[in-house]
């Protein structure tokens, strides 16, 4: 069973992407912000996080900075309805294996998820 981390202020992107997911076979935690992401990752050990770019408290990016230096393998997955192409080079170059937009397309989200997991 894949364990996943999603990350976003809105409980309705959990929601969704609970749904999603649903059609894998999933362990699924959740986080609300960088800060309850830290905290979620150090008990969950997630093999791959959803992780927004805007968010309250502790925004993605600096999420992304912090858990890259902490857990330097761990596959996180940065989201976003503004995916500037500035964002989404920034978000690659710190250490995220990719970057989807929002609202999610299902049949992309779960083609990254298996392409993902297939890789180990």
């Amino acid at each position: 069973m894949t364990k996943v981390l999603i990350v976003d202020d809105a409980k309705l992107m959990h929601k969704l992407l609970t749904g999603i997911l649903s059609q894998r076979e999933v362990e699924i935690t959740s986080a609300y912000d960088g800060n309850e992401a830290i905290e979620a990752v150090k008990k969950a050990k997630p093999d791959i996080i959803f992780l927004d770019v805007v968010m309250p408290n502790k925004d993605g990016m600096e999420t992304l900075k912090e858990l890259k230096l902490i857990y330097p393998d761990i596959k996180v997955l940065m989201a976003s309805s503004m995916g500037t192409k500035e964002k989404i080079i920034d978000a690659l170059r710190i250490g995220a294996i990719g970057f989807l937009q929002k609202p999610y397309d299902e049949d992309v989200l779960l083609s990254k998820f298996d392409e993902i997991i297939m890789k180990g």
